[in-house]
């Protein structure tokens, strides 16, 4: 009953700064939706709003059993009785709950002590929330029957910053108050929308706009590629994310130092420690905190403050696909690794009558054994680092037609001073095709 006193309290308050119109009627109760059926630009979750009527369920910020979705679902029934009364079906039903019938137990104020036996409230009444289409208003009382287990867990694991999970659905849930005002009643917009929500909560496939192509899925990228990632990036942001939600502390964006990234042993991130900053209004001046992410198959799961270590707070999971698909590659990063690669060969200089046979060997030829023989020569130990300018290679064509694979190189090849090349062309020849 609290939670939904504060929830209720976070949709007044946003309606009240909103100051949307009431909805308008359909012009067409049966047209078929496209993007302009639906309003949601300037609220604070447009993003999740459009990719619910849209029906890009991969980007929602939150999952099916979170308190965020389950009051999204019960705001707009409650609100499109309120605002669309006239547009709900003749066999509309009631929307009920049951609400304590007594009086609030007096508040007790120090020093006097506490009552031995807490006030339980011994009378309850029902008291009407609107009414409901009764096919939505069945699937948001399913859904909740299957889903309070995941909703219970969704608060516990916000015990250590609660505001968090109070503020974010609120919010959510002012932004949906919101919508239903500025979108019309019972219009494409809202009848779409209404049926992936239905959708949602059911864990069925969205229907999506028609001739739209479904939404591309995020392309989870190899850890080999993620391994070139900006983490100090990836940090500010899962931090700032936290920290929206902060009662007293601000976050002090840039902040990160002394940032650790530790590896599994198949070479993906397990862990990143580091130190940030914050301001309080408890407190003067800066103060440093620190925090620990832990990643589970390479993947961001837990994120740990120093205020409280042993409690794990979710990373948003938009910032964890983008992650995911390679938003965070760090593009210096990943040209400096290619500069190395290719500092992993040699100079060889390649007479023209071998230069179109060098460059595309056939399969199986003679050119490509000799390459493959190139790669393990003692002569570039130690010379494959920096292009090593000092020394090139030559190859000699005359020697190279009556060359035996099996064999010696025998003058097949001549180191000679680096620079320039007598005969042929400059070929890079890398140690690692």
């Amino acid at each position: 009953m609290l939670l939904r006193t504060c929830l209720a309290l976070f949709v007044v308050t946003g309606t009240w700064a909103q100051q949307t119109r009431p909805a308008n009627p359909a012009p067409k109760r049966d047209a078929p939706p496209a993007r302009s059926s639906f309003i949601a630009k300037g609220l604070n979750h447009e993003q999740d709003l459009t990719d619910l009527f849209v029906g890009n369920f991969a980007d929602l910020s939150f999952d099916r059993g979170s308190l965020a979705f389950s009051q999204l679902f019960e705001t707009y029934l409650e609100a499109y009785s309120r605002y669309c009364s006239a547009s709900l079906p003749p066999n509309k039903v009631e929307m009920t709950t049951q609400v304590c019938a007594e009086e609030p137990a007096p508040i007790r104020y120090p020093p006097e002590p506490p009552p031995l036996v807490p006030h339980v409230c011994g009378t309850w009444k029902t008291v009407s929330l609107g009414f409901a289409d009764p096919a939505l208003y069945a699937a948001k009382r399913q859904f909740d029957l299957q889903q309070s287990v995941n909703q219970l867990k969704d608060m516990a694991g916000s015990i250590k910053n609660p505001m968090r999970m109070i503020v974010g659905a609120g919010e959510l849930s002012g932004d949906t108050d919101a919508m239903v005002r500025l979108n019309a009643c019972g219009g494409p917009g809202l009848k779409r929308f209404e049926d992936n929500v239905a959708r949602f909560s059911m864990g069925k496939q969205p229907l999506l706009l028609p001739g739209e192509p479904p939404p591309a899925a995020p392309k989870a990228l190899s850890a080999s590629v993620l391994a070139d990632s900006d983490y100090n990036r990836l940090l500010e942001d899962l931090i700032a994310d936290q920290a929206k939600t902060w009662l007293a502390n601000r976050y002090l964006p840039g902040s990160t130092s002394q940032m650790i990234v530790a590896h599994d042993p198949t070479g993906r991130p397990s862990m990143i420690r580091a130190k940030y900053l914050f301001t309080s209004a408890l407190t003067s001046g800066r103060t440093q905190g620190s925090v620990n992410v832990s990643f589970t198959d390479g993947m961001p799961t837990c994120i740990y403050f120093s205020d409280a270590p042993g409690t794990c707070q979710t990373p948003d999971r938009r910032l964890v696909t983008r992650y995911s698909s390679g938003a965070y590659i760090d593009p210096n990063a990943v040209r400096a690794k290619a500069d190395a690669e290719a500092r992993e060969g040699v100079n060889i200089c390649v007479p023209d009558d071998l230069l179109a046979e060098w460059k595309n060997p056939p399969p199986g030829s003679k050119m490509v054994a000799f390459q493959r023989r190139l790669r393990t020569f003692s002569f570039f130990v130690g010379h494959a680092e920096a292009h090593d300018e000092s020394s090139w290679i030559t190859l000699n064509s005359n020697v190279f037609s009556t060359w035996n694979p099996t064999g010696p190189f025998n003058g097949v090849i001549k180191i000679t001073d680096g620079g320039s090349c007598a005969v042929g062309h400059r070929e890079f020849f890398p140690l690692k095709p």
